[in-house]
């Protein structure tokens, strides 16, 4: 919890930033013989304040950055937009699919209103993304996105509500944009429309169901685009067997998190400083133990893992290790906070090698063993043919990617489990 604790203090380790040079000081001294993998980053930082007001032409209300919403990052919030509200329902345009929702309407000049994800019975599968490009090809000069209260199943599942969430948009047809709460949404929707009302109908039907809200908003915000450099920390323990420690598994965690935004601290002690201390505590025992592992041990805090993986991707590219003698990946990202159960991903890697693990360290009745996850740090190793392995705490993460990811939320249980499943399963693929 000490390491945790340290990693939330330091202004929310943006890549590219001073808080991430300190986090990576601090890594650094933790892990013996360390050495540092940098790279080039973009960072991202809005400027406080950011002034939004709807309707301002009337009196107007005024809504707060953190309690109303949150900015998206793209560096591409102009001094001031202000424009009439067009709901556009998901935001889709996809007529080949049969769902156009800006079909025969015009957003020029407009900021949109959209909500995430998409009706459960469109067949297609739509990307922020796509929703941001399908808004600027109509005219729109900014977005607003939400959340409805039917979420997916992956979203009920990871405890991910309603509330906004600090988010990076890097695509190429940026436009400014904000991940508003859904009080405020229901504020801007047309009348007699509510979230639950547009869900409950598109769900059952994919129409456009579009119009003017009749309400104006008024963004004042500014980013800036800053580039710097990002650094991935390494650690190296050889193995002890002349056959085989020529090959190496690689233990990784991102220290990344989204920094201080409109005034704002994302401290990210779930995600990640809680996988950051894992590794740092895993790196105590290896030093201190006086058995050797048969295979090499590459430990490495990654970088850029919020901007697309940057970090990881890099190393992939510069192995310290040739790929080659790389023969497993593990991945251990918000570890913390959840029902008290592990959660493990595996991609080439045998269910029962994650099993044996769990029994090892006493942990069965508290793992779950599925296949491979989509996102973090283990997909550039994966894409690259090694097997691997994610390592997460089960149950809801309700403060992910939101400033309430303090260290005071992280359960000490939690954290010790994940901990000793993460060092029996490097440990068994060390020596198998």
């Amino acid at each position: 919890m000490e390491s945790v604790s340290d990693l939330s203090q330091f202004g929310g380790r943006q890549a590219g930033t001073s808080g991430s040079e300190r986090a990576v000081a601090y890594i650094s001294q933790r892990l013996p013989q360390s050495r540092l993998q940098s790279f080039p980053v973009t960072a991202i930082h809005v400027e406080p304040p950011v002034r939004v007001v709807v309707d301002a032409e009337t009196g107007g209300q005024v809504f707060h950055a953190g309690q109303d919403f949150l900015p998206i990052l793209n560096a591409m919030g102009a001094d001031i937009v202000s424009a009439r509200v067009m709901f556009v329902g998901y935001g889709i345009s996809d007529r080949a699919g049969g769902l156009d929702e800006y079909a025969d309407l015009s957003a020029r000049g407009k900021v949109v209103l959209f909500l995430r994800g998409q009706p459960k019975n469109y067949a297609g599968r739509v990307t922020q993304q796509e929703k941001v490009k399908a808004a600027k090809a109509h005219g729109a000069v900014g977005y607003l996105m939400a959340t409805g209260p039917s979420l997916s199943a992956y979203e009920r599942r990871r405890g991910m509500g309603q509330n906004p969430m600090a988010f990076y948009d890097e695509s190429a047809e940026n436009l400014p944009g904000l991940w508003i709460a859904p009080h405020m949404a229901e504020r801007l929707l047309p009348n007699g429309v509510t979230l639950e009302s547009f869900q409950t109908q598109m769900d059952a039907r994919p129409l456009a169901r579009l119009s003017e809200t009749g309400h104006t908003v008024t963004v004042k915000m500014e980013q800036r685009r800053m580039n710097a450099m990002a650094s991935n920390v390494v650690g190296f323990w050889p193995g002890s067997d002349p056959e085989r420690r020529d090959q190496v598994i690689v233990l990784g965690a991102h220290h990344d998190h989204f920094g201080r935004q409109a005034g704002i601290v994302f401290a990210g002690a779930d995600d990640n400083a809680s996988g950051i201390a894992i590794l740092l505590e895993i790196a105590r025992v290896l030093t201190s133990h006086e058995l050797k592992p048969k295979r090499s041990i590459l430990l490495v805090a990654f970088s850029g893992e919020e901007q697309g993986l940057l970090g990881s991707r890099y190393y992939v590219s510069h192995p310290v290790i040739p790929l080659s003698a790389t023969t497993a990946m593990i991945n251990v990202d918000h570890a913390g906070v959840g029902n008290g159960k592990i959660t493990i991903g595996l991609s080439k890697l045998e269910k029962d090698v994650a099993n044996i693990a769990a029994e090892q360290a006493e942990l069965k009745e508290r793992t779950e063993v599925f296949g491979f996850f989509p996102g973090g740090d283990h997909v550039p190793f994966e894409e690259a043919g090694i097997p691997t392995a994610t390592i997460v705490s089960s149950g809801a993460h309700p403060d992910f990617h939101q400033p309430s990811d303090t260290a005071d939320k992280v359960q000490p249980d939690i954290l010790d489990a994940v901990a000793r499943y993460t060092v029996s399963l490097l440990w068994g693929l060390a020596n198998q």
